[in-house]
């Protein structure tokens, strides 16, 4: 059974300190479409490593430099190649020297001398894990995309639903407040009208009134037209929605709203008078 075509970046580096058995490894990767490099010495192996992270590590047990476990260990443990499949390759076949290697973190562990056609398996199985998880990684990414996408348009649709309910009621509030709100207003005209016969301080308790009204009737209206849902803090831990109406001063300390017409000269329309809706 022939294997399939490996990707065409598909990197494997060959850590191997004889230079026979190093050229004989990468001949056997070179024919299959393998890009290949080799390493005779740990220390070299593992600054490669770190300037470029293969796709694949062959991994020589036995090294003058110290003992492959170990690197296969370093490796393992650091964030930035612990994806990196390793496949030990060495003379040390004991059910031990397996056993240890694999705990140390290899993927897989070859033995000396190796057949070819099973070498090549071994080193396909890998590459199409790597290839797998890969994909996996890029799918949960993809995942977490969409993801975020789905909350960010139920937010609009709550803001949405949020609006358009405020519009309704507010249509509801200006039909029921709007002609008794037109009463007072008119009312609160006729006395400031005559004025000049109630004390000071009666006047100025009648212009607070006149905008507070105001104030109310402003505030319906604007719930019919409101168009974003921005909050303001009502109390600490409470949020309302803003309105983006000031409030007055209730005393009249605010600048003064401008009086009706005397009797018999015509006012400004709309002031006092009922709303048709």
């Amino acid at each position: 059974m022939s294997l399939p075509v490996p990707p065409p970046s598909a990197r494997i580096l060959v850590s191997e300190d004889d230079p026979i058995q190093a050229a004989v490894i990468t001949a056997i990767l070179e024919q299959e479409g393998y890009q290949v490099e080799t390493r005779g010495t740990l220390c070299d192996t593992r600054e490669a490593v770190r300037a470029r992270v293969p796709d694949l590590l062959l991994l020589d047990r036995m090294f003058p430099d110290g003992d492959g476990c170990l690197l296969c260990q370093e490796l393992k443990a650091d964030t930035a190649t612990q994806g990196l499949p390793v496949i030990m390759l060495t003379a040390r076949d004991r059910v031990e020297d397996r056993v240890e290697g694999l705990l140390r973190g290899a993927d897989d562990y070859i033995p000396k001398p190796f057949h070819p056609k099973e070498f090549l398996a071994r080193v396909h199985s890998a590459l199409r894990t790597l290839s797998l998880q890969r994909e996996l990684r890029q799918k949960a990414e993809e995942l977490e995309q969409q993801h975020q996408m789905l909350v960010a348009t139920q937010e609009q649709l709550v803001r949405s639903q949020r609006l358009a309910a405020i519009g309704e009621i507010g249509l509801a509030i200006r039909h029921e407040i709007n002609n008794p709100l037109g009463s007072i207003l008119g009312f609160v005209d006729l006395l400031i009208a005559q004025g000049e016969t109630f004390p000071e301080n009666a006047r100025r308790k009648l212009d607070a009134i006149r905008r507070a009204t105001i104030r109310i009737r402003d505030v319906v209206r604007r719930l019919e037209d409101i168009q974003d849902d921005r909050t303001v803090e009502y109390v600490q831990g409470i949020q309302m929605t803003d309105l983006g109406v000031q409030s007055p001063d209730p005393l009249g300390h605010l600048q003064a709203v401008p009086r009706p017409a005397a009797e018999g000269q015509q006012h400004a329309p709309g002031v006092g008078e009922p709303d048709p809706a």
